[in-house]
């Protein structure tokens, strides 16, 4: 939660308060399953911990008022969670991607495969631990890139750019276009000595996940629930894994923001839980020290981001999009956003400031009182707006099957069912998912649990013309929103799509009417890229590819 990087009259009786905080603050079942909170989370006012509501109040109204796509906003002090804030259209009824947060996961197990033994220590050269071929070109750098160098993003391979952070990583692609993802990466060649430069690069952390499965016979995932996840409550998750069944080690790690907020809690409190030391203090203590100095005021550590510029440090994970946690341990305080591309850094100010005492503050009605309206607020819909005659194309089109050319998205086929004013259907594959569902047309989003990774999306739609329709579909659980404009002109839909995330602009498509006597098939290659880009034509008529 950094502030300074380049790159938030009355009194109510204590228990009134806490049944207040109870029924408006947090109006979802708890999904984490006492402090240390393996079962449920303990719950607390502002006031109670500390913590001003005004400041609380100030940042939900910011959000809001500005638009931002930030999905949920947790705050943990003194080991109680005093605010744990939703916004439409997310609701914690499914996990979400944490992205590059993942990659501090991915540090805490490697903490955990050290102190347990099957890795000898941070020093370890990595080569010696997979199980590979060796590299098809020698270079004795490469026999010298160890653990560490992994961690902290100076392993000297050509991947990344240097002094850069959240760039492009065309290696990370090139990786998942490939048969063999671990093969490919320990075959990148090397452009410094391991340990003389820091490049942000997402395929060391995934070399993490392969030395670990290496070396205990499991996934990341499964050894991750037996020695850290179950001892946490942490139950539900989502982790997909790479064609030879490896954990993406790198991103991709769906979680629930209360979940989320336990891992922070944990290195908060020097790794023990419940108690019981999870993963050593003196690896949570070298984890959260810079390492490698990224830019002014910007340090790296084992895979978490450090703000140094102020002291005493505040460590951070930090994924795409918007996703993090962050743990301010001068103010004993976890803090967790999860988000649809936003830049959170601008809502730090409103929590730090509200993290004003150690002891308890005088109770605070009226600010209370506000938070509260705000934190429901935040959860509603738009209200519905009328909706237009449709044209003549709606039923024109309505039912027909588009099939596409081959395309970075690898949208294969999209049909549109006009039946209803309120709502439209959507179904539409890419790659090999279906994802289908109601489409609002009065502005407010339907849900359908068929999106991507079988997770939940919201759909809206409007006809911005006689001839050009806008599908919003935003999949919410997976950071991604995408606008498809599709033009339909006699028997071709031509689509211009874009993520508002960020990350790709106006892909062209072009379809035309399917012949659904006749399979819709694409190249092979088209269907790896557009996995690897997290996004994904079935059997119009025909069987799928």
């Amino acid at each position: 939660m950094e502030v300074n990087r380049t790159s938030p009259s009355g009194i109510l009786p204590g228990m009134m308060a806490r049944l207040a905080l109870i029924a408006c603050l947090v109006l979802v079942p708890l999904f984490a399953a006492d402090i240390g909170p393996t079962n449920r989370w303990k719950e607390s006012t502002p006031e109670e911990q500390g913590v001003d509501s005004a400041p609380l109040a100030e940042a939900i109204d910011y959000i809001m008022q500005r638009r931002l796509p930030i999905h949920s906003l947790l705050v943990v002090r003194h080991g109680a969670i005093v605010l744990d804030a939703y916004f439409y259209p997310y609701e914690p009824t499914v996990p979400h991607d944490i992205a590059s947060v993942t990659k501090s996961v991915t540090s805490i197990l490697t903490g955990i495969a050290i102190d347990k033994g099957y890795i000898k220590s941070a020093q370890q050269p990595v080569l010696q631990l997979l199980n590979t071929a060796p590299p098809a070109s020698a270079d004795p750098r490469r026999n010298r890139m160890t653990i560490e160098n992994l961690l902290t993003m100076t392993s000297g391979m050509t991947c990344g750019a240097i002094n850069a952070a959240h760039t492009a990583e065309p290696e990370l692609d090139e990786m998942r276009h490939s048969s063999d993802w671990i093969r490919y990466a320990v075959n990148i060649p090397m452009r410094a000595e391991p340990g003389s430069q820091f490049a942000y690069c997402s395929v060391n952390n995934h070399l993490l996940s392969a030395v670990i499965s290496s070396k205990t016979g499991e996934s990341l995932e499964s050894f991750a629930r037996r020695n850290l996840f179950d001892a946490m409550g942490i139950r539900e998750l989502l982790w997909p894994v790479d064609p030879n069944g490896l954990s993406h080690g790198w991103g991709d790690l769906h979680l629930y923001p209360r979940d989320m907020a336990k891992l922070g809690y944990l290195y908060l409190h020097d790794g023990k839980w419940d108690g019981r030391q999870l993963v050593s203090e003196e690896w949570v203590r070298t984890s959260m020290e810079p390492h490698a100095s990224v830019r002014a005021g910007v340090g790296y550590g084992y895979s978490w981001w450090i703000n140094v510029a102020r002291e005493p440090h505040i460590p951070e994970a930090e994924g795409r999009g918007g996703q993090r946690i962050s743990i301010v341990p001068d103010k004993d305080a976890v803090v967790v956003f999860t988000s649809g591309g936003a830049h959170t850094d601008e809502v730090a100010p409103y929590i730090l400031r509200a993290l004003r005492s150690d002891a308890p503050l005088a109770p605070n009605a009226a600010a209370f009182s506000h938070l509260t309206q705000s934190l429901r607020a935040a959860r509603l819909a738009p209200k519905p707006a009328p909706v237009p005659k449709l044209p003549d194309a709606a039923r024109e089109i309505s039912g027909r099957l588009y099939s596409f050319d081959p395309n970075a998205l690898d949208l294969r086929t999209l049909s549109l069912v006009f039946d209803g004013k309120e709502e439209a259907h959507v179904a539409m594959s890419i790659g090999d998912e279906e994802w289908t569902g109601p489409v609002g047309l009065d502005g407010v989003y339907r849900f359908s649990p068929h999106g991507h990774r079988r997770l939940s999306m919201a759909v809206s739609g409007t006809w911005r013309n006689d001839r050009e329709f806008l599908l919003d579909v935003n999949l919410f659980p997976n950071i991604t929103r995408i606008l498809f404009a599709i033009r339909f002109v006699g028997a071709r839909a031509e689509v211009d799509a874009s993520d508002t995330t960020g990350s790709f602009h106006d892909v062209h498509l072009s379809g035309v009417v399917h012949d659904r006597s006749q399979p819709c098939q694409q190249p092979s290659e088209v269907r790896r890229r557009a996995r690897a880009a997290h996004v994904g034509c079935s059997a119009g008529g025909g069987n799928r590819p």
